[in-house]
Order: structure tokens, then sequence, then C-alpha cells
């Protein structure tokens, strides 16, 4: 089945089709809803799914410059208030000033479009880029098995790609550019 032209590649769906190119058409290319079953584990996961992205939210609100004590009262959720602590108690250092959170990046790439969804840019033009990506994942994943993932490679490839836009028409060079993952629960 062909890829329509207007078909925007991303770490999700690229991902996806590594994993399993059927479900990369199912879900893709036919636009039908992958199974799920309706069991315990899945709705858990669900759950733990929608706290992930509500702390998202809350980093965003905090990158933004809400102060953290607004943000902290508005926290019921266990799991949640961990890791609000946790960003509070540990905050990355010495982050470049000027901040993209929740920033798209997007370019033509072999005849199609990449898309990347940033969770935070930090942004010293003509220095360096780091990407920050905040993960909520019950376990915390290897060295290895981060190293294989197609975000992993995907997300600094965008910023050199289509980071000029941050940069005021700077060219980003690979050596300019970091991927760190934050993870919430460790």
């Amino acid at each position: 089945m062909p890829i329509p032209p207007d078909f925007q590649f991303s770490q999700n769906n690229l991902q996806d089709y590594v994993d399993c190119p059927r479900r990369f058409q199912l879900r893709y290319l036919l636009r039908q809803r992958w199974p799920a079953l309706q069991s315990q584990p899945v709705l858990e996961q669900e759950k733990h799914m929608k706290q992930g992205d509500r702390f998202h939210h809350m980093v965003y609100q905090s990158q933004c410059g809400i102060p953290a004590e607004a943000l902290t009262c508005a926290n019921t959720d266990l799991a949640l208030e961990m890791w609000w602590h946790n960003y509070l108690t540990y905050p990355l250092q010495n982050l470049p000033q000027q901040r993209y959170p929740e920033f798209t990046l997007s370019a033509p790439f072999a005849g199609h479009r990449l898309v990347a969804k940033y969770d935070l840019l930090a942004v010293d033009p003509g220095r360096q880029i780091v990407i920050v990506d905040w993960k909520t994942s019950r376990k915390r994943p290897t060295r290895a098995y981060l190293a294989q993932r197609l975000q992993t490679r995907l997300y600094p490839l965008m910023a050199v790609l289509a980071g000029m836009r941050m940069t005021g028409g700077l060219d980003v060079l690979p050596e300019q550019v970091t991927m760190i993952y934050w993870f919430a629960s460790s």
C-alpha cells in the first residue's frame, strides 16, 4: 500500500513500523484502530498514560512561567505528586535560557515530511541545543534500549534539519545537539 504524499513521519509512527509493520499499516495507512483489550492491565496502562500527560502539562506550565506553588496545589494524584516533587527537587542544571516547551519542528526529508514534538528545547544560538524529554515510565529503560529507539535518532536529526527556526537562521551542527531523558520516577 503506498504512503500518501502528505503523510508526516514522526518518531511514534516510525517506531510502530520498526516494531510491527502491520500495526503501522493498520493505524496510519488504513486508519483503523489497533485493537485494544478491555482488561485490567490495559486500563491501568491507560490511567498511567493520562497521569504522564498531566505531568507533561504541569512541566509545560512551569516552563512557561507559572509558579510551582500554583501547580503543586492542583495535584491530588500520588504518582503525579512524586513526579512533580522530583521535578522540583532535581531540576536540570545549566540549560540554555532560551527555552521552547512543547515545541514542534518539521522538515522535508527524502520526499516526505518529518515531524518531531519536543517536551523542551533549550537553545543557545550558535553554541548548543539541548533536547529534554520527560519520561514517566514505570521502569527506567537501559541506555542500550534508549539508543535503539527512533526518538533518540529522530529528535537530534530534526534539531539539525529545522533548528534554524530557533537560532535566528544560524546552522545547527550535529555536535551542538544534546539529548537528555529525564525520568520522573527516579
